[in-house]
């Protein structure tokens, strides 16, 4: 545990949920060294690794240095990392972060369903879980979401789970040598409760 800025500066410890959290379908849990299949799946989709640190090249060595690095989140300050798993077999489909912005009481979020999972809704159920994990128990104002303007999926996601489309920022993100915009998604504590 970490502690940092919360709401109105309360201080609060950067923490994995606890319980896992889930909702009956999805389960938001710690990786683990055997959620090798989930990265090896993300690697074959070339938009994962392009804007993750998902290996682009899969091996073994690097699905657990993949691995390694979203438990040394937490640990490092930088936010908390979880694993989308399917609730009745606990196999890992995806991730969701949380990353602490300079902003007090801020976070931005990630996420990505491997391709083999996606359509069912799961990338949804985990971003609404997270979200009102952060807004309530993690103690934050505002979990932000910066999106590739071509990337129409996640802003229906987004807009699924109850996010407002704030506006664009321009030449905003950088992947390697290139470049994009980056409209801007929210959800704040005044926003009340996801339904």
């Amino acid at each position: 545990m970490l502690r940092c800025g919360g709401v109105y500066g309360r201080s609060i410890e950067l923490r994995y949920p606890d319980p896992a959290l889930t909702d009956g379908v999805v389960r938001l849990r710690p990786w683990e060294d055997g959620d090798l299949e989930c990265v090896r799946e993300a690697a074959t989709d070339p938009s994962i690794p392009r804007v993750t640190t998902v290996p682009v090249v899969f091996s073994r060595e690097e699905g657990l240095s993949f691995i390694g690095r979203q438990r040394q989140r937490i640990e490092r300050g930088e936010g908390v990392s979880l694993a989308i798993a399917d609730d009745a077999t606990g196999r890992a489909l995806g991730l969701t972060w949380l990353g602490l912005r300079p902003q007090l009481g801020v976070m931005g979020l990630g996420y990505w369903v491997v391709p083999g999972a996606r359509g069912r809704g799961l990338g949804t159920r985990a971003v609404r879980l997270v979200v009102a994990w952060a807004l309530s128990e993690a103690g934050m104002a505002r979990v932000e979401a910066w999106v590739e303007p071509a990337n129409l999926a996640s802003q229906r996601l987004l807009a699924a789970a109850g996010f407002t489309r704030e506006g664009v920022l321009r030449s905003f993100l950088s992947f390697g040598g290139r470049r994009s915009d980056a409209v801007v998604f929210s959800r704040t504590i005044e926003d009340g409760e996801l339904t």
